[in-house]
């Protein structure tokens, strides 16, 4: 793997990539939240939503989207520091990617005592972890450019 070199370009790209996807999380956990408190707990034709604390299939597979994303980018992040670049930045690539993720992977610890609060929780983490993520991006975005040096 020392002979393989990577340009800061991809982790810029692969950067954009975690912030759509943090921003795609952010909007199904919040529309699935907001379609849970309209429905008032119960389906169209009336019978009660099952009580199950499992946020459903295209909120958990945006949650894993957004997970590998960054792992993905903390990986390509290791792999600049070891060719030696970025070593000013590195907390904030430390304290904004890994930072971002653990948030993520709380959601999987925390209790969920039904599909409402397992939806406030999603909702939660990912928006503190998107905050993170725009945080990283941009900070980032200007060591890269030598905005900030």
């Amino acid at each position: 793997m020392d002979e393989i070199i990577i340009q800061p370009a991809l982790h810029n790209a692969i950067g954009g990539i975690v912030v759509l996807a943090a921003i795609a999380t952010v909007l199904l956990n919040w529309r699935g939240l907001a379609t849970l408190k309209t429905s008032g707990g119960q389906t169209s034709d009336g019978t009660d939503l099952p009580r199950s604390p499992s946020l459903g299939g295209w909120r958990n597979a945006a949650l894993i989207a957004f997970q590998i994303a960054l792992m993905v980018q903390a990986l390509i992040g290791i792999k600049l520091l070891d060719q030696g670049l970025g070593t000013v930045q590195k907390y904030v690539h430390y304290l904004g990617g890994l930072g971002a993720l653990g948030l993520v992977m709380l959601y999987y610890w925390l209790p969920k005592r039904d599909a409402a609060d397992s939806s406030r929780k999603a909702l939660g983490l990912t928006v503190a972890s998107l905050a993170f993520v725009l945080m990283t991006f941009v900070i980032g975005g200007l060591y890269a450019r030598g905005g900030l040096s």
